[in-house]
């Protein structure tokens, strides 16, 4: 037996749940991704006590796109073809690959779920 003090008629029904509209579909997102960077890159090994996040910013960007555009791919795979990009696109005396790769790499991991750190990823 319904509750006659409840309006079927006037009650909103819940917002619908489709596959376009979760996240899963949607995939990570690079705000809430570059939010945990700025929290969690000073306790990155590779992190320098001189450099301030925005030094790290777009190795983290490039990282977190390259896991995305090759997600059917091992970072070994293509590792080769990240850096030849990555040394097309910046400039190696100051955002040098040597410098940046692990940045990146950790960003590829974070990205897909296969990072060591335990707070949340994004999947």
């Amino acid at each position: 037996m319904s509750d006659p003090r409840i309006d079927s008629a006037n009650t909103p029904d819940p917002p619908a749940i489709s596959l376009e509209t979760t996240t899963v579909a949607k995939g990570p997102n690079w705000e809430v991704e570059d939010a945990y960077w700025q929290s969690a890159y000073p306790e990155r090994q590779y992190a320098r006590a001189d450099r301030g996040y925005e030094y790290y910013r777009s190795a983290y960007r490039y990282g977190y796109d390259a896991a995305i555009r090759c997600r059917r791919h091992a970072w070994d795979d293509v590792e080769d073809e990240l850096r030849r990009i990555w040394d097309d696109q910046h400039d190696s005396a100051t955002l040098p690959w040597t410098e940046m790769r692990d940045a990146i790499h950790d960003a590829w991991e974070h990205v897909r779920g296969e990072s060591d750190d335990d707070r949340t990823h994004i999947r």
